[in-house]
Order: structure tokens, then sequence, then C-alpha cells
């Protein structure tokens, strides 16, 4: 017979071990990475976790969810005859711009959820599962978002200088609703065709008192849930063959009008450097001939000044000469007045005697007769008596005077 002691002992290890088996649906150590909603047995009412650690579950059904997750949008296929089409699970958004040519943005975002027990409770309420939140509220949400941006800008637009208009755009309207926007008509050039073509352009209305400073057409699903998005990337914009063709062929346009801006402004540039090379030359060549001026400027004002100098010189010589010969005519002047000596006396004499002489001699006058009568035949004494007689009255009446 089974002893009570035994009967007691068993039942306590089957409580024991029911109790072991059961422990998971007691208690529960959760991450606190994550958000759990604990829906009790029975009454049904929400607990909600959010600092993780051990919690009492009594028995109830968990549901998880990450405060915070990275949704992933890149899923494409490629079409041979479209080009590119969305699939997969995280399929790529498309849009449409307002030029009609068709983008699909490919690219991520980050989900933070609330970690109140209010809204976490109706994120439970409302979807049950944070698989079933992202595939029914957050999925849809950026689709219709990133819809809503498309005719707000052309295919090209996209391509360059708006794609980080685009992530404001995606940002704002995930967390404060889809913008309002009013058409309206634009005459475009169509960089392909050189046309003029119509096009109907989404504007954005403005409202300062609306969050973000613009008016919306509904508010964000996201508020309703205290959900917040940001971190908004895109990685790459896909198109269409037909679009991208266009593309192509608008930016060879745009390639080729920069070009030939390009190549203008060389010419340009070429243009005002030869003009300012000319002017160089010139102005070199006019210094040039400054420079052969300035020589020759120096040197007639150097042949100018050794004029003057040789005139002054000469003028000083003239004056000194006749300074000079004004002197010695006064010298003589008074020598004469004075008197001469003895030997000057003697001196001028002579060379008064032989002045005479040499005139008389130079004389075609016939001083004394050819023929005188009487004296020896052939004999010149008389003659020379004559003539040496003449020769000496002359001199003295000369000395006389």
């Amino acid at each position: 017979m089974i002893k009570k002691t035994q009967i007691l002992g068993i039942s306590a290890a089957v409580v024991g071990v029911a109790v072991l088996c059961l422990l998971g649906s007691l208690v529960e150590d959760e991450d606190k990475s994550k958000n759990y909603v604990c829906q009790m047995p029975i009454t049904g009412e929400y607990s909600v976790w959010t600092d993780g650690g051990l919690q009492w579950q009594g028995f109830g059904s968990v549901r998880e969810y990450s405060k915070t997750s990275q949704i992933e949008f890149s899923d494409l296929e490629v079409d041979t005859l479209q080009g590119y089409v969305v699939s997969g699970e995280n399929p790529a958004a498309s849009t449409t711009f307002n030029d009609k040519g068709r983008g699909f943005i490919v690219g991520s975002f980050r989900v933070v959820l609330p970690t109140d027990e209010q809204n976490m409770m109706k994120i439970q309420r409302d979807f049950g599962s944070e698989k079933a939140l992202i595939n029914n509220l957050v999925r849809p949400t950026l689709y219709k978002v990133i819809t809503s941006c498309g005719p707000l800008m052309s295919s090209l637009e996209s391509v360059s200088e708006t794609r980080t208009d685009l992530m404001h755009y995606i940002t704002d309207q995930l967390n404060n609703g889809v913008y309002k926007t009013r058409s309206r008509k634009i005459e475009a050039v169509n960089e392909v065709t050189g046309e003029t073509e119509i096009r109907t352009q989404a504007e954005i209305i403005t409202d300062n008192n609306a969050p973000g400073g613009y008016k919306r057409q509904e508010n964000s699903p996201f508020a309703q849930y205290g959900i917040t998005c940001g971190l908004v990337s895109i990685t790459d914009i896909k198109y269409d063959n037909a679009t991208q063709s266009q593309i192509d062929a608008q930016k060879a346009a745009n390639l080729a009008v920069i070009t030939a801006k390009t190549q203008a402004a060389k010419a340009m540039q070429d243009a005002i450097t030869a003009e300012e090379q000319g002017k160089a030359a010139a102005a070199k060549a006019k210094w040039e001939q400054e420079k052969v001026k300035a020589t020759a400027v120096t040197k007639a004002e150097q042949e100018r000044e050794v004029a003057r100098l040789a005139a002054e010189k000469a003028k000083f010589d003239k004056e000194k000469i006749i300074a000079q010969g004004q002197a010695e005519a006064e010298a003589n002047r008074l020598k004469v007045q004075a008197g001469l000596t003895p030997q000057e006396k003697a001196e001028w004499d002579y060379k008064t005697a032989v002045g005479i002489a040499e005139a008389l001699a130079n004389s075609k006058v016939q001083w004394v007769p050819q023929v005188m009568m009487g004296g020896s035949q052939g004999s010149n004494s008389a003659m020379d008596a004559v003539g040496l007689k003449m020769l000496l009255d002359v001199s003295n009446s000369i000395k006389s005077k």
C-alpha cells in the first residue's frame, strides 16, 4: 500500500513540475529595446511593459514591438519592356512627376514607437502585432506620401537639384500629414525638342499657423499613435524606360548647352586675353618709344648743355682776349707815355728801318733814277749811295713823327 507521505511527495512533485512548466506564462524577463503589450486572460485588460526586466504575465498573451525599426523600400525587378517594376516584401515606392515621368524611389527611414501605455495599447488594439502595424500603417502611409511628392517636381529635377527637397517633403508629410496643394499651368521649354509646352505643376499651399508652415489635406496617421519618423534616406531613384530615355536626352541637351556656354566663355576669355596681350604689347612698344624719346631728349639736353657751356667758354675766352688786348694796349700806351729805354728804342729803330727797307724793296715805285750821269762806268756805288741816303731820310722822317 502507498503511504500517505508518498502520495504527498508525488503530489508536490507534480505541482512543482506544473509550476515549472507554467512559469513561462506567469512571469517573463523582457528586453529593454522593445515594448511589450500583455493581454490578461478573462478580463482582456492590457499591460504595457517598456522598461524591460522581469514582468508579471499572469498567463496573458504578450506581443512585442521594436522601439525603433528601420523600414526598407528597395525591392525592384527589371522588366525588359518597362525597365523596372516593384516587387518583394519591401517594394520600392513609385511616383509620377509633373512631366509624366515615372520613378521608383529606393531608400529607407526609421520608425520610432511611443513608450506610453495609451498609445501602445491603441496600437495593439488596432493592429495586434508589429508586422501588421508596418504592413497596414507604416508602408501605406509612406507610399501615399511619396506619391504626393511626385507632382512637386519634374523627373529631371528629381535626379539632381530637388533630391534633398524630396527627402524633406517625405519626412515632413510622414510626421505632419500630406500637403494640401493646388495645380497651376506653367509654360516650360522641353529640353529635348526645344518647344514650349504646358505643364501642370502642384504647388504647396502655405499656412504659417499649420505644422511646418503648410496646409494639410489630413493629419498624419502616425500622429494618432504617437509614432515619429526620421532619417529618411534616398539611395537611388530608378525610372521606367520612357522616362529614362527622356532624362538621358535632357542630360545630353543640357550638356550640349553647357559645352556651348563653356566654349563661348572660353572664346570670350581668349578674346579678352588677346586684347590684354595687345594692350600689353602696345604699352611695351609705347614704353620703348618713350624710352627712345627719353634717351634722345636726354642726349639733346646734354648737347644743349655742352653747347651752352662752349658758348659761355667762347664768350669768356673772347672777353679774356679783349681784356688781354686792352691790357697790352694800355701797357703799350703807358710805355709810350713813360718813354722807351735805350735798348727798347734801339730795338724799335732797328725794326722800323728793316720794315721800311722791306716796304721799299717790295714797292714798284722808282725811288732812285736808273741812270746816273757821271762817275765811273759800270759802277753802281753812286746809285747805292743815293738809295741809302733816301732810306735814311725816310726812316728819320718816320722816327721824328
